[in-house]
């Protein structure tokens, strides 16, 4: 049988493409894609706060709808309810939406779900029995949205939530917000959470939540560390680290000198951060998948002050060693093109002249001569 082109063109012409400044959405399988009742009145627009169920039943049918609409991607009833659970506690919350530009997003990840025989009530729509559906229930209740803070922040700091090597990242998010041990139930894995049970929200709508629980303290006090005065940024990574490493290096005995000769740099640099951290989604590399038009860039101007100070900074880093929490930066190393002559030689002279001593001044000799 010949393939029905006109078929495979209907699907070809609705779906997202990747053009310039759009390779940043991800893409999940139908059988994730969030399910919505089809007789749920959606507001236009997300509204963050405003709950979208009108009663009980509502809510019950946006369970039972999700519930199917998972089952066999999730591989177990409790996992289909663990993720139908956690679709409900993040959309009674105000996020989710009937226009697709709203979450800015191309392609729409929202199933419009009628019931078997057309009534939530009949039995085939019916959900099995699941011994740790209490358990699920509290976890839900209690860690739903430290889970979707974790993977905002993680698509703040990398520009996109799942890869493999994001796996350690996320166990050590649990471990800080004490997401750990038995909960009473076998945890999906994290991309099942990271990626396909929250994906299809869109990420603007997940990132005002989650900066409402921050400006109201409804967060974990690690997440909300990582959140102040903003998370990393994707795409401008590299001069908010080398700042952070400049705010260490505050505490040298030679940092008078250091910032005598480099002070209209460092100044630079610092008026560059404050104007980052201001509006920092809009400086994000997936600054559109928080709905700006544009992305804003870094000035040429803190640039040059980057390519001027990175050297020092990542000489510096090497001085600290792996045991300080620097030590694991990458974005200033790539931005610069790595370690040169220059970070070794000023790596040794931070070992040399870092005690206070009556020869620290021997540090603004070495830096008369770079």
């Amino acid at each position: 049988m010949p393939i029905d082109l006109q078929t495979l063109l209907d699907d070809y012409n609705g779906s997202a493409m990747a053009v310039a400044g759009h390779a940043e959405w991800g893409f999940i399988p139908e059988e994730w894609f969030l399910a919505v009742p089809a007789n749920l009145a959606l507001p236009a627009n997300y509204q963050i706060g405003t709950s979208p169920f009108a009663n009980a039943g509502e809510r019950k049918a946006f369970i039972q709808a999700n519930f199917h609409q998972v089952r066999a991607a999730a591989g177990s009833n409790e996992a289909a309810l663990f993720i139908a659970l956690l679709r409900l506690h993040i959309a009674n919350q105000g996020t989710i939406a009937a226009t697709v530009a709203a979450r800015s997003v191309v392609e729409d990840e929202y199933n419009l779900r009628t019931p078997v025989n057309g009534n939530w009530t009949d039995p085939a729509n019916e959900i099995p029995d699941v011994a740790s559906s209490h358990n699920i229930a509290k976890f839900v209740k209690h860690h739903g949205n430290t889970l979707v803070h974790q993977m905002v922040y993680l698509f703040s700091a990398r520009g996109h939530h799942w890869d493999p090597q994001y796996n350690d990242l996320y166990e050590r998010l649990k471990r800080a917000c004490f997401i750990t041990g038995d909960v009473g139930f076998q945890m999906p894995s994290n991309e099942t959470l990271y990626r396909s049970a929250i994906h299809a929200f869109g990420i603007k709508p997940l990132l005002d939540l989650t900066l409402a629980d921050k400006n109201a303290g409804r967060m974990a006090a690690a997440m909300a560390l990582r959140f102040t005065p903003a998370a990393p940024i994707a795409g401008v990574a590299h001069v908010t680290t080398l700042n952070a490493a400049l705010q260490t290096m505050k505490q040298e005995a030679w940092w008078d000198v250091f910032n005598a000769k480099f002070q209209g740099e460092i100044a630079v640099i610092q008026t560059e951060v404050d104007t980052i951290h201001a509006t920092p989604y809009t400086y994000h590399v997936a600054a559109k998948v928080f709905g700006y038009a544009n992305r804003t860039m870094v000035s040429q101007e803190a640039m040059n002050a980057f390519n001027r100070l990175a050297q020092f900074v990542l000489g510096y880093i090497d001085h600290l060693g792996r045991r300080h929490s620097l030590a694991g930066q990458q974005a200033v190393t790539q931005k610069s093109g790595g370690p040169r002559g220059m970070a070794e030689a000023f790596s040794r002279a931070c070992d040399k002249f870092t005690k206070p001593s009556t020869d620290v001044d021997s540090m603004a000799a070495f830096l008369a001569n770079v």
